[in-house]
């Protein structure tokens, strides 16, 4: 892929223009990629209501029937479930990891297996949580996807 920028300080907007020789799933992930490129989720904490940009957001958990956001430095809530939430960021870089789990794979450091068929994921902050054998595909395919790019 080849990849040119062009600084034009009289524009007001960015303009993006992709060249492809066939229309495949490599280029729309792209194009839904750079479309949702300023997303972002809803959370609360202390009573109120925070927009979170999704390059924020290291990971999000259920528990209890509880959904939490968890970014880089803070917790909030979300009355969203787990599910709902994973749709919405299919074109974002996250992965289920679990039946509870939801991790954003930037902020993935490494993963380590362990001796039940299980991995622990460690992030950047040092944090370890633990992957289901059942998701361990899913972990893999998206490692290997980050280190193409």
């Amino acid at each position: 892929m080849k990849i040119k920028l062009t600084q034009q300080k009289e524009r007001d907007e960015i303009e993006v223009e992709i060249k492809y020789s066939e229309m495949n799933s490599v280029v729309n992930h792209l194009v839904k990629r750079l479309e949702n490129a300023n997303y972002s989720i809803c959370g609360d904490e202390n009573g109120r209501r925070y927009k979170i940009a999704v390059d924020e957001v290291c990971y999000i958990e259920s528990v209890d029937r509880k959904t939490f956001i968890y970014s880089t430095n803070q917790v909030f809530r979300t009355e969203k479930k787990l599910y709902q939430l994973l749709e919405e960021l299919k074109y974002h870089d996250f992965v289920q990891i679990s039946r509870s789990v939801i991790v954003n794979i930037n902020v993935l450091e490494s993963m380590k297996m362990l001796a039940n068929s299980r991995i622990q994921v460690t992030l950047q902050n040092g944090e370890k949580l633990n992957a289901s054998r059942t998701y361990i595909p899913y972990i893999k395919k998206a490692f290997s996807r980050e280190e193409e790019s």
